[in-house]
């Protein structure tokens, strides 16, 4: 496995700890006993996974891979 780009892998953490407190935020609410218990789950835990995703999506999608080296030998015809 080669080193992957810092800038990808900070990304990706990023969005990856967005979704996981997404996700910890919606299983609190599940737990509360209020009205606003909803509008928390869907406004800021949904919000919170919304932005990790998009984030990932956005960082694997604009990602610009590392070109092998060209080798030394001519291209082979025949």
């Amino acid at each position: 496995m080669t080193d992957a780009d810092p800038r990808l892998v900070r990304r990706l953490r990023l969005a990856g700890l967005l979704v996981s407190l997404g996700l910890l935020i919606e299983a609190a609410t599940l737990f509360w006993q209020h009205p606003t218990a909803f509008l928390v789950f869907l406004l800021l835990g949904g919000s919170l996974v919304a932005l990790g995703v998009l984030l990932y999506l956005l960082s694997i999608a604009t990602y610009a891979s590392p070109r092998p080296a060209a080798s030394s030998e001519p291209p082979r015809g025949g």
